[in-house]
């Protein structure tokens, strides 16, 4: 997904890229600092890095050179998870990687305190460099809407719980490990969860299917079929490598509940499809409502790349105080911590002068 604003160019290099990392999907998001409400360009790649490392050179090569137009003062770098078993081993990589098409003097690192470091100083902390995104998004997030509110953001990959009053986020978390402890971070997204996750026992018109944990099919195929997911945003790799249309989807789940045969027609498939999309978005709905009253709120932003398909879901409930999406309020195609990163950035740049 990209967005280009060709005529916002200026002729001074004042614009702030920030690159975002994740362990699959990646993203680039370009703001002038003058207007950081309206981003110039967005863009989200998948690479899975933990397989394709060696292909990011490349890629890096070929997307900072079509965004050389865009005057660019400052990149910030981000990862949004670890493609290694260190924090140093992840924030090297990048920074590597990244310094063979950039100057390192035009880079600076995230981190989880919230402060933009030179690389030098960023390759001394990598643990607070590596999934910090979050917090930037809780407090971008707040600085654009000013309410006190759990933060829901349902990407890719993952669902983070944020949240946040006055200003200030107040999970004690520092880290994945321990969001995940405290049940700020669940495992399901809206491309890349292994549908058997969603439920292993699954049960339908009175039968158990024991879902293999193999994946036959993500959760790209789950919202293609219910048709949550226009197949231009099926941006990952199919799990058998077969075509992202509808009907590819509705094979996949045949074959996860391993039929040969024509024991179940396909509108049991698109109902199974539609029994797992609402299963899973309960559970994110179950655990919305432990932390409104673990923290006393009453206010649900949603945010992310699934961010509508949650919305509605919540939003036909209709038990919440008050429900909002993001990007109704703030016009960009996605409201996400790489977008949230660059507005922090701008503020401080208004306020260092």
């Amino acid at each position: 997904m990209a967005t280009n604003q060709s005529s916002t160019f200026m002729e001074t290099k004042n614009n702030i890229a920030v690159l975002d990392f994740g362990l699959t999907t990646h993203k680039i998001i370009i703001i002038n600092p003058a207007n950081p409400e309206e981003p110039l360009s967005f863009q989200k790649i998948y690479l899975p890095l933990r397989t394709r490392k060696e292909e990011l050179e490349g890629i890096l090569k070929t997307l900072l050179r079509s965004y050389a137009d865009y005057h660019i003062r400052k990149f910030i770098i981000t990862t949004s998870s670890s493609f290694y078993s260190s924090a140093k081993e992840t924030v090297d990589f990048v920074i590597q990687s990244v310094t063979k098409f950039i100057q390192s003097r035009s880079i600076l690192c995230y981190t989880i305190d919230g402060e933009f470091l030179p690389i030098e100083e960023a390759t001394k902390i990598p643990e607070k460099i590596v999934a910090a995104g979050w917090k930037a998004l809780g407090e971008g997030v707040w600085e654009l809407v000013k309410k006190d509110a759990l933060v829901v953001d349902f990407s890719t990959r993952t669902t983070s719980f944020i949240p946040i009053k006055e200003g200030k986020i107040l999970s004690n978390s520092s880290s994945d490990h321990e969001r995940m402890k405290h049940n700020e971070l669940l495992y399901y997204g809206l491309l890349e969860t292994n549908v058997a996750f969603i439920k292993p026992k699954f049960e339908y018109k009175g039968e158990t299917f024991n879902l293999p944990f193999e994946p036959h099919a993500v959760t790209a195929d789950v919202f293609l079929i219910t048709d949550d997911l226009p197949q231009a945003n099926y941006i990952i790799d199919t799990p058998d490598k077969k075509a992202k249309f509808k009907e590819d989807a509705i094979n996949r789940m045949q074959n996860m509940l391993c039929i040969v045969d024509s024991c179940l027609e396909e509108e049991d498939l698109v109902e199974i499809a539609v029994q797992l999309k609402s299963h899973m978005l309960e559970e994110i709905n179950s655990n919305i409502k432990r932390k409104l009253e673990e923290y006393n709120l009453n206010r649900v932003i949603v945010t992310g790349s699934g961010s509508d398909v949650i919305y509605q879901y919540l939003k036909n409930k209709m038990i919440y105080g008050e429900l909002i999406l993001a990007t109704n309020i703030i016009r960009s195609a996605e409201i996400n911590s790489a977008y949230c990163i660059a507005y922090l950035y701008a503020k401080k740049m208004i306020v260092d002068g």
